[in-house]
């Protein structure tokens, strides 16, 4: 298929370059053929777009970093579009195609005459960047259905920041094909709060009940960090009507600092004392026996405790 002579110099032209991703379109003289881009800048690094068609009018797309670099970890995922932004396959000689590369925090490196302030501006504007990627919705490639709620997302970034989303993606699993995912088992308000950690590193402060929903969803998809953090919150709010319900979910998902401080409070005697007297204590003695076990030898061990007990 023949490009146009107004664009046969430029097999390769870059079109758009945004936050977190650029498009290019690729016309088409014959078969095979490989071309290459010209050299454009994203990310601090200069890259080159290349693309190869062989006999079968298979295509391959590469980008290749030009720029020196020691080490430059990225997750790069490519979509064809037609001209409104919606998937196709390659028509009339030319397509458009949209790339989206996330570049790994752990790459940036201090540079010579580079003070720590400077660093640590780039890391600022690199979470303010995500964020306004996340409130964006024109190069979203990925939806998500939790409790009734539509959520636009980049495939990449989740991909990058927790395996299981790189598994159900980009990897072999359906849920990489479907336009619409649903998600079962979570609350909105959860899921916007995931998403907004994983694009910032941050959550909202909220409360005790929430953060029980957050280290589950956490949990779910191997954010280690996002599940800290909710550990150590709920560790700081232990209270008499929150104890048994933490006490249950750190016995579930492996939460050892949280079951530690949670049997801790619930073994003091004048905390036990009350909780023996709830619904939801009894529903822990039927429901995670190998914890009411575990709290039971700890009251036991307690001094004050056994005062009660050699006192009566």
């Amino acid at each position: 298929m023949a490009a146009s002579s107004a664009n046969s110099a430029a097999p390769i032209c870059i079109k758009e370059v945004s936050v977190g991703s650029f498009k290019f379109e690729i016309y088409i003289k014959d078969y095979p053929c490989f071309e290459s881009s010209p050299i454009f800048t994203f990310g601090g690094h200069e890259w080159r777009a290349k693309c190869r068609i062989d006999f079968l009018k298979h295509v391959e797309l590469l980008v290749v970093l030009i720029s020196d670099a020691d080490a430059v970890k990225a997750t790069i995922d490519f979509s064809l579009l037609d001209k409104d932004g919606g998937e196709i396959y390659v028509t009339n000689g030319c397509f458009n195609v949209l790339c989206t590369i996330f570049i790994a925090s752990d790459t940036t490196k201090v540079k010579p005459n580079q003070s720590s302030s400077d660093l640590l501006s780039d890391s600022d504007s690199l979470i303010e960047h995500l964020g306004d990627l996340l409130k964006s919705q024109n190069i979203s490639d990925v939806t998500f259905e939790v409790d009734g709620e539509i959520f636009n997302a980049h495939r990449v970034v989740l991909a990058a920041r927790s395996p299981v989303f790189m598994a159900e993606l980009l990897g072999p699993m359906i849920e990489g094909n479907k336009k619409c995912i649903k998600l079962e088992g979570m609350m909105a308000e959860v899921f916007k709060d995931l998403l907004h950690y994983i694009y910032t590193d941050k959550i909202q402060d909220v409360g005790t009940k929430f953060n029980q929903h957050l280290l589950e969803a956490a949990d779910r998809y191997a954010l280690d960090g996002l599940r800290k953090i909710c550990e150590d919150r709920l560790c700081r709010d232990i209270t008499l009507d929150t104890v048994v319900s933490s006490l249950g979910l750190a016995d579930q998902h492996n939460c050892g600092k949280l079951l530690d401080y949670c049997l801790n409070f619930a073994a003091k005697p004048e905390n036990l004392l009350q909780l023996t007297l709830r619904q939801e204590y009894l529903e822990l003695m039927k429901n995670c026996p190998s914890v009411f076990a575990k709290l039971s030898e700890r009251a036991s061990a307690s001094l004050d405790f056994q005062k009660i007990i050699y006192k009566k």
